[in-house]
């Protein structure tokens, strides 16, 4: 009512309003206070800085402490008198007091054990992951090596060389019955495999088969340039004038000097080609004629490339192909007569004495070295074997020439005698050897823009292994590299690397310097991987070369690029063949092949079953005729697909019937349990087809779970006998048990019988059987799992009134 009374006399108006306010502040004034002080605003800001002077000169601990207090005193606490009473406390010392003894002995049990547990499982689980952590690491490591071997093998490292990827620059697509009908392999690629499949048909027979003619013959019919078939040439004389037995006998010096005069002969016999094809020319200018023979090719040849030549430049061009007798007559049509003539009459002569070409290397040094004519200053050179350093850059114009000189300057060493091998004109095959691989070097030939020479002068003076590597890396030149490669195998002339695992090209110390030794699996390995997806049987074919050859673990390299072929392409009716319907194994590609075909495919499943394709599994075993296996994995697979009702399910089921009617080799107990999962499996639909009673009829039948009282004894022993597998599916048939006899119990009649007014009797043996379920699952010495028994009591519930 007052504030009604106030809002009815509130003035109205701003004079009003200031005389109100003035009465109250009249009313509001004590006259007994003190007086009141005013300040002006520089009063207020001289006070405010003597205050502040006053809090800044305050300490730290201080300011800290005053925060404090304004803290706890916004939240009520009585500061001064809290200071009092922490002033008043007292610090105690802390003493050791003695330990009391237990009395409680259960407690202290109970807690010893507790510790005990907990300490037993902190050092599973430790130990458990560090298991797992240590697996995990392996098989990543493993996975990385395999893929970092598949890596290296696409990229042709050799450790010394850039890595050229493999391009495909114009896959083929060629129908072939026999080949595939969707080939990655070019028109050479499927001409060389053929030539490798008649091979493996005549190794496998037990005849020779002439490779080296077979592929040359190939190779002319391609209609190659001529630097690919100089190589190709060079390396048939090479093969056809010795086989060795162990590659190591290439290096023993007879040796390593009769394919040095292969080489020259090579070289000396081109270079009479390179003289009559320029003769045939220049018919006009050659005036060819007189009796045909090397002598009147040289002397016609230099009719056309100059106006003017001397006898040494004719003694030159003889020597230069091959004909010593046609030098010395042209010497002897000159009227020249001394230490020339007697070399070249025995320079075929091993034997011959040092005496001449003593006196050729005196007349070298003594002027022919700075006269003017340089053909004679090379015959001197060549002849005496002397100054083998000097280039003669002016007679010898092609890299044939320079290697020539070369090898005779190394067959002249190796001839001669000991003291003349020692001087300092002497030279051997290891030095033209590095002089050629390692002061000039590839680059040195990349101006001329073709891998095939470079290689030529590899294969000249013994290096074959480098000469293979260098086409290999070369993406035109990858099929010539590897038959190649293959011919000289075949004769024993290819040194090769002890393990797959090393580089294309590597270094061992039992070898002379500076020679390497080829990786021959790596190199089949990536020349097949183009092609092996597509055309699995050619690449089948190249790795039989490999037959016979062992990786460190001993495992037979042809077993392991066929299980490593078989995995990647999955062809495995292609390869290994399948089973017809009476379960009689077809033929696949590798039957064709001596090996121990059934470990080959087991290898091949075990990998794919640690891999989990357990369905690859089950058909490669099959295919080994190894049931043992077969019924291994799918009873694994029978007891984890049991309970769901789905395509997985139903999947397993149809496997396994399919493999029922051929399993009678396997061991009895594992087809006793693979015949009573299937017979689970006809439970399990008919249990989903609401066909209850049939189903309790199989389970009865099955006497895997007791329906009756006498039988719960025996099948909790017998239960002690299942595998882990059978153990698995029991918590789920108990609950499918104890819902088909809940279905039925509710289906029941529970009508008084007439005759002893009791529940109805179906209805009562149903329970029983409900009883007898109940008591066997607890009877089990199985620890099932935490939901089953609540499920089970759920179910039984109904059923105990």
């Amino acid at each position: 009512n007052e504030y009604k009374s106030y809002l009815r006399n509130m003035p109205v108006n701003f004079e009003e309003l200031l005389q109100s306010a003035e009465q109250l502040n009249a009313e509001t004034t004590d006259v007994n206070a003190l007086p009141r002080v005013h300040r002006n605003i520089g009063q207020i800001a001289e006070a405010g800085e003597r205050l502040w002077m006053k809090t800044a000169a305050m300490t730290t601990d201080d300011s800290t402490d005053v925060k404090a207090s304004i803290l706890l005193g916004s939240r009520g606490f009585d500061v001064p008198s809290m200071v009092q009473r922490m002033d008043n406390l007292k610090t105690t010392s802390m003493e050791t007091s003695e330990v009391s003894p237990v009395t409680d002995i259960q407690g202290f049990l109970k807690s010893e054990r507790e510790q005990a547990l907990l300490s037993a499982i902190v050092e599973s689980k430790n130990s458990t992951m560090k298991i797992a952590s240590e697996r995990n690491s392996r098989a990543l490591q493993q996975q990385w090596e395999e893929e970092k071997e598949r890596v290296l093998s696409a990229l042709l490292g050799s450790g010394k060389t850039e890595f050229h990827v493999p391009v495909d620059t114009q896959p083929l697509s060629i129908s072939s019955t026999y080949w595939g009908k969707d080939s990655n392999m070019s028109q050479d690629e499927l001409a060389f495999a053929e030539v490798i499949n008649k091979r493996n048909d005549a190794v496998i027979a037990g005849r020779n088969f002439p490779i080296m003619d077979e592929l040359t013959q190939t190779v002319q019919e391609f209609g190659e340039s001529k630097t690919v078939l100089d190589c190709w040439e060079l390396v048939e004389v090479l093969v056809n004038s010795a086989c060795y037995d162990r590659p190591a006998l290439r290096f023993k010096p007879s040796n390593a000097t009769e394919l040095l005069r292969k080489s020259v002969e090579y070289l000396e016999r081109g270079f009479q080609q390179f003289v009559q094809t320029t003769i045939c020319g220049h018919l006009e200018q050659a005036e060819l004629g007189g009796v045909p023979g090397i002598l009147e090719l040289s002397m016609s040849y230099l009719s056309v490339r100059t106006q003017e030549w001397s006898v040494w430049g004719l003694v030159y061009v003889c020597l230069r192909c091959g004909s010593p007798s046609a030098a010395l007559q042209a010497l002897k049509n000159d009227g020249y007569e001394g230490e020339i003539e007697t070399l070249l009459e025995g320079w075929s002569n091993p034997l011959q004495s040092s005496a001449p070409r003593d006196k050729v290397r005196q007349l070298y040094y003594g002027g022919v070295s700075t006269c003017g004519d340089p053909y004679k200053r090379l015959v001197f050179s060549v002849l005496g074997g002397c100054d083998v350093e000097r280039r003669h850059g002016d007679v010898l114009t092609t890299v044939q020439d320079y290697i020539w000189l070369k090898l005779i300057h190394v067959l002249n060493s190796s001839n001669g005698p000991a003291d003349f091998r020692s001087n300092k004109d002497s030279i051997t095959l290891a030095d033209v050897q590095a002089h050629v691989l390692q002061e000039y070097g590839e680059n040195h030939f990349s101006d001329l823009q073709s891998p095939y020479l470079y290689s030529l002068v590899l294969l000249l003076t013994g290096l074959f292994e480098p000469a293979i590597e260098v086409l290999y890396r070369h993406d035109e030149c990858r099929s010539h590299a590897i038959h190649l490669a293959l011919a000289l195998h075949s004769h024993g002339m290819l040194n090769l690397c002890t393990s797959p695992h090393q580089p294309l090209l590597s270094e061992h110390d039992d070898d002379p310097s500076p020679q390497q030794r080829l990786n021959l699996a790596r190199l089949i390995i990536g020349y097949t991987r183009k092609f092996a997806c597509s055309n699995p049987i050619p690449a089948l074919n190249y790795y039989y070369i490999l037959h016979g050859m062992h990786a460190e673990d001993g495992e037979d390299m042809f077993a392991t690029c066929i299980t490593d072929l078989i995995q990647e392409t999955k062809d495995y009716q292609t390869l290994l063949g399948t089973l017809d319907g009476s379960g009689k194994k077809t033929k696949g590609a590798i039957d064709r092949y001596n090996v121990n075909h059934s470990l080959i495919i087991s290898t091949v499943a075990e990998a794919s079953e640690k891999r989990g394709y357990w369905q690859e599994s089950v058909t490669l075993y099959e295919i080994a005729q190894n049931y043992d296996k077969v019924l291994e994995i799918l009873i694994e697979e029978l007891s984890k697909n049991l309970m769901p009702n789905n395509r997985a399910h139903d999947h397993i089921y149809d496997i396994a019937t399919a493999v029922e009617t051929r399993i009678h080799d396997a061991s009895p107990h594992l087809r006793k349990q693979f015949l009573l999962l299937l017979d689970l499996y006809q439970f399990h639909r008919l249990y989903h087809a609401d066909k209850a009673q049939e189903a309790l009829d199989v389970i009865d039948r099955l006497q895997l779970i007791p329906l009756r009282q006498d039988a719960i004894n025996h099948r909790v022993q017998a239960f002690k006998a299942f595998s882990d597998e059978l153990r698995r599916c029991i918590p789920d048939l108990l609950i499918m048990v104890m819902t088909i006899l809940n279905k039925l119990y509710k289906g029941c009649s529970t009508t008084v019988d007439s005759l002893g007014g009791g529940y109805n009797q179906q209805a009562q043996s149903i329970r029983d059987q409900a009883r007898v379920v109940m008591r066997f699952a607890g009877m089990l010495p199985y620890s099932m799992p935490g939901d089953t028994h609540a499920q089970l009591s759920m179910l039984d519930a109904p059923m105990r009134y």
